[in-house]
């Protein structure tokens, strides 16, 4: 082989790989393109759920009262005089109860 062959060949091998680094350079771009937009949507997704949340939770303390209450005997729980009146719930009122327990608090039985 002369040494022109040669020296084409090596330029066609430099074309190449000159060519396969900026095609896998391409490809990394690519890649971190995408990662960056999944991610720019997983956060936009978790923005507007925490909007809804607080959306919900708005609407749902606007016509309703959210108050703490102790367990009495036989049971019993009592509405808190600021919350039935900011209701309008009277004595005989039916009421929808949502129970959502806090912490447990037990007397010690006496020995």
């Amino acid at each position: 082989m002369s040494s022109v062959d040669e020296q084409q060949k090596e330029e066609q091998h430099k074309k190449k790989s000159t060519s396969i680094g900026s095609d896998l350079g391409l490809f990394t771009s690519n890649i971190q393109s995408m990662q960056m937009d999944v991610i720019k949507q997983m956060l936009s997704m978790q923005i507007d759920a925490m909007q809804n949340f607080a959306n919900m939770l708005q609407f749902l303390t606007r016509f309703n009262a959210v108050f703490k209450t102790t367990v009495q005997s036989n049971g019993r729980i009592s509405i808190p005089e600021a919350e039935r009146k900011a209701l309008g719930i009277d004595e005989g009122d039916l009421v929808q109860v949502i129970i959502i327990p806090l912490e447990k608090h037990r007397r010690e039985e006496s020995k």
